[in-house]
């Protein structure tokens, strides 16, 4: 038993700090932590964990900067325990975060992953609910009635529409090695590709609402930052179509249909296009509008 916490670091360790908080909180003690830092500037993240001295927290930095892509490709390769949470160093968890996942998986034997109830937090560590947000909850509306999903339906409801919080999940470590689809081609959308890839192995996604894990909502991130940009639509329809033909291989008919249509996804670039012509530029607008509605 026991959660390893595997964090992909390069940002402003004020935030890394309160992550490192949050776990020394936990009510059970089967936990370990590691940072595995990408080069950023500094020592206070080092600093920090030196004086802590607490032999479940390891401080890893990389020899070169990888990237944000491929250091949390080398994070996935850490997991010493029974399971894995590969953690945006902005996130937290709440002190139940390791006792709601471990009786999920005791609750659920056949589950690769389970996904706790997310709190999603601002710059200030307050309680946010941005439009983003809003429209996970509506994708996941039928999903979450739900504690486990077998794999098909949980594809087909990721397909419809990615309602996930991946940096919340607590995989089983032996599962992560199906993870194949991580990598450069599909970077704003590959931690979605790398769950698909473990559920089209077998298992199930256990979801237990306990909030239990605090998901920061910044402006200036990845994923944020990303959103405005055509070529995460493009990498976004890449992915859907490659993911339609292996579903229809498979045969889950309307996971693949659902994977063709992938509607929130044409709606979030519909809604970046109406941004771009309020913004009064044309040409991304047209450009954003031309991925919503593209079908080959």
């Amino acid at each position: 038993m026991g959660v390893h916490f595997v964090v992909p670091y390069y940002l402003d360790p004020r935030y890394l700090l309160e992550l490192i908080e949050s776990v020394l909180k936990q009510t059970r003690d089967d936990w370990l932590l590691t940072i595995l830092d990408d080069q950023y500037p500094g020592t206070a993240a080092r600093d920090r964990i030196a004086e802590l001295a607490d032999p479940r927290i390891e401080y890893v930095r990389n020899e070169r900067n990888l990237g944000a892509t491929a250091n949390v490709c080398q994070c996935l390769t850490r997991g010493r325990l029974d399971y894995i949470v590969v953690m945006g160093a902005d996130d937290a968890i709440e002190p139940n975060y390791v006792e709601v996942v471990e009786e999920a998986f005791a609750r659920h034997p056949d589950a690769i992953m389970v996904h706790p109830g997310v709190t999603v937090v601002d710059d200030g560590s307050d309680p946010t609910d941005t439009l983003a947000d809003q429209i996970k909850r509506f994708a996941r509306r039928s999903a979450w009635q739900h504690t486990e999903l077998d794999a098909q339906t949980a594809v087909r409801s990721l397909m419809r529409g990615n309602w996930l919080y991946v940096p919340s999940i607590a995989f089983r470590n032996d599962a992560v090695s199906r993870a194949t689809a991580l990598h450069d081609e599909f970077g704003s959308i590959g931690d979605l590709a790398w769950v698909v890839d473990m559920l089209l192995e077998g298992g199930t996604l256990a979801i237990d609402k306990t909030p239990a894990f605090r998901y920061r909502r910044r402006q200036g991130s990845h994923s944020s930052s990303g959103a405005k940009n055509v070529l995460r639509f493009d990498e976004e329809h890449r992915y859907y179509t490659a993911t339609a033909a292996r579903l229809q291989e498979r045969g889950w008919t309307k996971a693949a249909t659902a994977a063709r249509w992938h509607v929130l996804s044409r709606l979030h670039a519909t809604q970046s296009a109406l941004g771009a012509l309020a913004a009064r530029d044309a040409v991304l607008a047209r450009a954003l509008m031309g991925r919503a509605l593209r079908w080959s």
